[in-house]
């Protein structure tokens, strides 16, 4: 029998890692989406009137999750238009922590989107333009053009997700990698709903609140510390990065 998909965060690169076991094929490939939306209450002279918190960062390398000051949440949307259904045996979500508000640990939750979003290409929140066509998701909406009428809000500020299913780690450190494991939940809720919108990465923010954000790396970052989304079964694992693809062999 072949071994089922094995997904990376990054370009879907998929590659044989034993004599004897295959690796199926996605059913197209596309790079993985990842931004983070700020809760900023500022605005922009220059869009005074849109909505203030609009900041999208589908294109900046660091993200961070949590609070930065007392009004100054961020979370993390990520998306995986490439996946094709396949659940493997077990699977974990992998974030590199790069810098830390405070050495204080912290737990960090994975929940299911319930809308899809435009990852957008912005790569600063302070820019004070909007990239054509869309410039992405935002604190409260899934995307957001000025003056389109196809902007789209989400129903809930901050991300539309269902707390129902759940995946957790905690960061106690920075410079490593951190594991989200069962993420095979967040698989099967995909599978149930017959919806991949993807996930959001939401940090809990216990007290004190106003130091608990943790930035993490994202896929345009350096491909030795983008997320991984590692799938795994009985005889083979592959992790796929941006631009590079390492391999390894379960003993």
């Amino acid at each position: 029998m072949t071994a089922r998909v094995l997904i990376a965060m990054g370009l879907l690169s998929l590659c044989q890692l034993s004599a004897v076991a295959g690796v199926d094929t996605l059913k197209g490939t596309a790079a993985i989406q990842d931004c983070i939306v700020y809760s900023w209450e500022d605005c922009n002279a220059e869009i005074f009137g849109e909505d203030c918190r609009r900041f999208n960062g589908g294109g900046v390398i660091n993200m961070g999750v949590g609070n930065s000051c007392a009004s100054c949440e961020r979370r993390v949307l990520f998306q995986m238009p490439g996946w094709d259904g396949t659940i493997p045996d077990s699977s974990e979500f992998r974030i590199y922590c790069y810098v830390a508000a405070s050495p204080l640990w912290r737990r960090l939750f994975l929940y299911p989107l319930t809308k899809a979003f435009y990852e957008g290409d912005e790569n600063s929140y302070n820019l004070g333009y909007y990239p054509e066509p869309d410039s992405g998701a935002t604190w409260r909406h899934a995307w957001l053009d000025v003056g389109d009428a196809d902007s789209l809000s989400w129903t809930t500020p901050g991300g539309d997700f269902t707390t129902a299913v759940a995946c957790t780690t905690t960061i106690y450190g920075t410079g490593r990698y951190f594991a989200f494991r069962n993420f095979n939940r967040i698989l099967h809720y995909w599978d149930t709903c017959g919806a991949a919108h993807g996930f959001i990465l939401i940090n809990e923010n216990i007290l004190p609140s106003n130091s608990s954000n943790k930035v993490i790396r994202s896929t345009e970052g350096d491909p030795a510390t983008v997320p991984l989304l590692i799938f795994y079964n009985a005889d083979t694992v592959t992790v796929s990065r941006r631009a590079v693809v390492t391999r390894h062999l379960l003993k």
